[in-house]
């Protein structure tokens, strides 16, 4: 008879308890929604400066073309031409005063220049990450009103990002402030 019922046990499938995996699932797939990273990043392109021969280079462009430089140093902004010098200084304020005069200005270039994309963006090696980032939406976009609306428009979104010259440069009518 043990025969039978050990035949007739062994003949029939096991069942599967899948309660204990099942508790697990139910408390790991919330965690891991609330514990994931939602957020969207925005990606900005960037150039950087070409190796080469300077002297190349100033070749084949035009010789009246501006080559618009914005340099960051810790208590001032620069924005000049690399051929001609310093167009204008900021003074940097805690407020962030300074990014709204640079803005008007880059503006009234792009007014003048409209064709014009790319700009030169040249830090210290001690800005601030975040400073950065404001400067670098200055320059890509300003805010105007028009028609009674607020809309972006684009200055100049090709940016290049290198480090800032050791020394000043010189202004737009060849004097050093």
């Amino acid at each position: 008879m043990k025969r039978r019922w050990r035949k007739h046990h062994l003949s029939q499938p096991g069942e599967v308890n899948i309660t204990a995996f099942m508790n697990l699932m139910v408390i790991l797939v919330p965690f891991l929604l609330i514990t994931a990273v939602f957020s969207r990043i925005t990606i900005l392109d960037l150039d950087l400066p070409t190796a080469g021969d300077p002297r190349q280079n100033a070749n084949t462009e035009q010789p009246d073309q501006l080559q618009l430089e914005v340099t960051v140093r810790k208590d001032i902004v620069e924005i000049g031409d690399r051929k001609r010098g310093r167009l204008k200084l900021f003074s940097v304020d805690a407020e962030g005063h300074y990014l709204q005069e640079i803005s008007a200005m880059l503006q009234q270039i792009k007014a003048r220049l409209p064709e014009k994309t790319d700009i030169t963006l040249l830090l210290e090696t001690d800005i601030p990450y975040q400073r950065l980032v404001q400067m670098m939406d200055t320059l890509r976009v300003a805010k105007v009103v028009q028609n009674g609306e607020s809309i972006n428009a684009e200055l100049f979104p090709a940016i290049s990002i290198g480090d800032a010259p050791s020394g000043d440069l010189r202004t737009a009518n060849g004097s050093t402030p």
